[in-house]
């Protein structure tokens, strides 16, 4: 074996190195052990770049010839390193960025190293070569950390709608493999008129093409959770009002009662000397009735039990019954709008189907509590048809096509604290377990 051929190869397949940071970067809140992962990941590269290198060089073959094989197992140990709440798209996602700048990187140095090239007549590039893509690959990578690859992070933490995920894909990973083709097969095209400014220039623009419809997704993305937000805590807010003027009327009742309470008493007191005892039993029953008309608080937050309120309304005017069990604190180790955002669509969803059961059958069961101090349990139960709609494993709404905006809801808030949702279908019972990590 040639050393110095050895040595160039090992350069030209040294471009996986940042190609696994720039994959592994965005991923870091999201990987089993990061840093022994990061480990994992350069001493994989090492002994890929080592083995790959040395079949080359026996055999005196292109390193193209182990692309395929390489971005294979490269995708694949990705996959097994991701936790589980990513999903296979958004790791396609990130592995097709990586694979476009390294796609640049190569192209770029091929270009501008073309007149030193063109004297090259073996099947591995010059050393020179390979370096000024290890340059322009650390350049990239440095750019990336501060801008993409924070965009990426956040847009996996806080952006989970698959079909996003489908749709985005694609387009870099097409254009990776479109810059690939460009490669020169003969240096010396490079040089004729002014085809190298030509390709320096195109392949730039493109690269800033693909930065800006990063960016452009992020801003937009970002945009549309923001707007979300809002919107659920105005949903919330809107409940906690109508639970305000609800508790003001109780008020004013209860109010209204002890100033009549005195007037009850005289009652009571001339029944009793008179001995009419049916009479007073009959009059303690109204006056019973009268009290027991305000609804019972349902839980200790005021928050949790201002929306257990609203729905508990809402469910006993369509005529379900609703079983509350909220063993819930007064001050909550979590934001209250994100339990309220992921209870108050779990109830919703729970009592759209319970409509479609006839009044008999319907039957809500809601039960949250701390099961330690830092970890939330939460199940919702309700009665169904015996009909959910799915599309490759994930629940979409009845209501309409697609993934409803309360199940992605409920999906974000769950990862968000890196819990745990199941769902358990028996018996015509649908049951929801939520599981939160504090």
């Amino acid at each position: 074996m040639n050393a110095a051929q050895f040595g160039r190869y090992f350069l030209e397949f040294a471009l996986l190195y940042p190609g696994a940071y720039l994959c592994l970067a965005p991923l870091r809140e999201h990987l089993t052990a990061p840093r022994r992962t990061f480990g994992i990941a350069a001493g994989l590269v090492t002994v890929i770049c080592a083995v790959c290198a040395g079949v080359c060089s026996v055999l005196e073959v292109p390193s193209n010839y182990f692309l395929l094989p390489i971005l294979i197992v490269a995708f694949w140990l990705l996959r097994w390193r991701a936790a589980p709440g990513v999903s296979v798209t958004q790791t396609a996602f990130l592995f097709a960025i990586a694979a476009v700048m390294l796609a640049v990187c190569s192209l770029l140095a091929a270009v501008l190293n073309a007149r030193a090239e063109t004297g090259n007549h073996e099947a591995v590039s010059l050393a020179s070569t390979a370096v000024i893509a290890l340059a322009l690959s650390v350049v990239l990578s440095t750019i990336f950390t501060f801008t993409a690859v924070r965009w990426s992070a956040w847009l996996l933490g806080e952006y989970h709608g698959e079909a996003f995920w489908q749709s985005a894909w694609p387009l870099p990973a097409i254009y990776a493999a479109f810059l690939i083709f460009c490669m020169p097969r003969d240096s010396a095209i490079v040089l004729i008129n002014r085809i190298m400014i030509i390709a320096v220039l195109a392949v730039s623009i493109s690269l800033l093409g693909i930065f800006l419809l990063l960016y452009e997704m992020y801003r937009v993305a970002m945009e549309y959770t923001r707007n979300t937000r809002l919107d659920r805590e105005n949903q919330l807010l809107a409940v906690e009002s109508r639970r305000y003027m609800e508790l003001r009327a109780y008020m004013d009742q209860t109010r209204s009662l002890r100033h009549d309470f005195r007037q009850h008493l005289h009652v009571i007191s001339g029944l009793t000397e008179a001995g009419e005892l049916e009479e007073l039993k009959s009059y303690l029953r109204q006056y019973e009735d009268e009290l027991n008309d305000a609804r019972p608080t349902l839980c200790a937050n005021p928050a949790v039990d201002a929306l257990a309120g609203h729905y508990d309304s809402d469910a006993r005017q369509k005529g379900i019954p609703v079983e509350w069990k909220l063993e819930l604190p007064k001050r909550l180790p979590l934001p209250e709008a994100d339990l309220c955002t992921l209870l108050g669509n779990l109830l919703e969803n729970a009592v759209f189907a319970s409509q479609k059961l006839p009044p008999d059958e319907r039957q809500v069961r809601v039960m949250a509590r701390m099961l330690s101090p830092a970890m939330l349990g939460i199940v919702v139960e309700n009665r169904y048809d015996g009909v959910l709609k799915k599309q490759k494993g994930i629940l979409h709404s009845t209501k309409h096509e697609g993934q409803g905006i309360g199940l992605v809801s409920i999906h974000t808030t769950v990862q968000k604290y890196h819990g745990n949702l199941t769902v358990e279908t028996e018996n015509n019972v649908f049951r929801a377990n939520v599981l939160l990590n504090l």
